[in-house]
């Protein structure tokens, strides 16, 4: 924790200081800190907003590495709905385009990684086959001149 509190500037390391004199060091832990220093210095509007968009997120126009991104990113702001890998997985294959969902959900994956590397393979597989339609149509195309 010392470390920590030797990052602090200004008035967060004089509000923690004080914080330590009433509190007793027992408690004092990382989660403990965390928690403590987002009541004081993160809105919980902004927080109110990060779950939600974590709630909303779909894949959308984004590739699955993108949405991973994404999904990594605002997941600290709901941990509760990822909880454990199996819950992250859950969460992270629900918010996947249809094709890649189906692809994917049948394996029943429940570790992260594998899913997101599975997803990815799901994703190239569909882009190959979109792409050899559209090369059929074209030669189809031709043809019918």
């Amino acid at each position: 924790m010392k470390c920590v509190v030797s990052l602090l500037r200004n008035s967060a390391y004089h509000w923690w200081k004080t914080l330590m004199l009433v509190v007793p060091s027992e408690r004092v832990t990382w989660n403990f800190f965390q928690e403590e220093f987002r009541k004081k210095y993160i809105i919980q509007r902004f927080m109110d907003q990060k779950r939600k968009e974590f709630l909303e997120l779909k894949q959308g126009k984004m590739t699955a590495t993108e949405c991973e991104h994404e999904f990594i990113r605002l997941s600290k702001y709901a941990r509760e709905f990822v909880s454990s890998e199996a819950n992250m997985c859950k969460r992270f294959e629900d918010e996947l385009n249809d094709d890649i969902r189906l692809s994917v959900g049948v394996l029943e994956i429940r570790e992260f990684v594998v899913l997101v590397e599975r997803a990815c393979k799901a994703e190239d597989l569909l882009k190959e086959k979109e792409k050899g339609k559209v090369e059929i149509e074209a030669q189809d195309t031709k043809k019918g001149r």
